[in-house]
């Protein structure tokens, strides 16, 4: 039996999700989703629950969907990416599947060669001194725009991740024709969908829109700016992705105006946005530089959240519990929704 990976957030899961699926459908007998959990990379909770949005992935056509775990579901995206790796690594999937601006495999391998070069590593550093992200020094110091998309980044941080691994796990790029953020054609980014409800049933399905709250990301922010207020600066100085000082500019800022009038007084050329929310959350959640270190040496568990009842097989060997952080989100994000975790795994017909 071949089976084919897919590490995704479906955040929530659209039209393009659905088209990824079924290509993966065509070239495996099984399809896995490797899913973040509660919390997303963009360091926000999801717009609906993990068990829902596992469910969703299930009626698209995913034979099982697995949990990244938050450790990794909330990280940078080289973290993100070995996270979901490994995963897939452990369930001896034949393939991975992802989506990318350059659909051009040769072309996503050779940036991934180059950035295992400690020479163009130490360039790239040196580039980051003046101030800049670390995807814009990347594209200078590789002569090439293709970091400047987030897809490309992912891709060639799935495929370093595999060489990495020594994995034997085949990657395939399927090419996003569009990546809106805008107005969009056929396809609209999860992004979008997040911002424009009216917008939803055209480019998502009516099992998805249903299930959307889109007042839980609000009720984060509301939290996450009175909890990262008691820390102190030397607790700061410890959180993952707080580096060059930072801790002083979150410690100093003034937090009486929300999270997103704190986050416009800390955001530097350095810090981009998605990456300050980052690190607040990994502030209220106390994900610290250590953690991030001992988790990639330690047993990632793999938990079943769906499954298509035809598909049972898969879950063999499977861990029953997430990790203790996994755990603690978990918390953090029910205690802000509506929804409620199922007391047992979801099967779909």
């Amino acid at each position: 039996m071949k089976t084919t990976a897919i590490i995704c957030e479906f955040n929530p899961l659209h039209s393009g999700h659905k088209k990824l699926i079924d290509y993966a459908k065509t070239i495996s007998d099984k399809v896995i989703c490797i899913m973040s959990g509660n919390f997303t990379q963009r360091g926000m909770p999801a717009c609906c629950d993990k068990y829902l949005r596992a469910t969703h992935a299930i009626k698209a056509g995913a034979d099982l969907v697995v949990e990244l775990p938050t450790v990794y579901a909330t990280a940078s995206a080289e973290n993100f990416a070995y996270g979901g790796v490994a995963i897939a690594d452990k369930l001896a999937v034949d393939c991975l599947v992802f989506g990318s601006e350059c659909g051009d495999i040769e072309e996503l391998r050779r940036c991934a060669d180059i950035l295992t070069d400690e020479s163009v590593n130490n360039r790239i550093a040196r580039i980051m001194t003046t101030g800049v992200s670390y995807p814009r020094a990347v594209s200078e110091a590789l002569a090439s725009d293709v970091l400047n998309q987030p897809n490309n980044v992912l891709a060639i941080e799935y495929i370093k991740a595999l060489q990495s691994l020594k994995s034997n796990i085949m990657p395939i790029t399927v090419k996003r024709e569009n990546n809106f953020n805008g107005e969009p054609d056929n396809y609209a980014s999860s992004g979008y969908l997040r911002k424009n409800a009216d917008e939803r049933d055209r480019y998502s399905f009516d099992y998805v829109t249903s299930d959307i709250d889109d007042g839980i990301e609000g009720k984060y922010k509301e939290y996450a700016a009175h909890a990262i207020s008691v820390m102190t600066a030397d607790q700061l100085r410890e959180i993952e992705g707080v580096t060059e000082g930072l801790e002083n500019r979150i410690f100093n800022a003034d937090k009486s105006n929300g999270y997103d009038a704190m986050l416009d007084i800390i955001k530097t050329k350095r810090y981009t946005r998605m990456k300050l929310q980052r690190i607040v959350l990994n502030s209220v959640l106390f994900v610290t530089k250590d953690k991030v270190r001992l988790s990639k040496k330690a047993h990632i568990p793999i938990k079943a959240l769906a499954v298509n009842e035809s598909a049972t097989a898969l879950l063999r060997g499977l861990d029953c519990e997430s990790d203790e952080l996994t755990l603690k989100a978990d918390r953090l994000y029910y205690s802000m929704s509506a929804a409620k975790p199922p007391k047992k795994l979801t099967k779909i017909f």
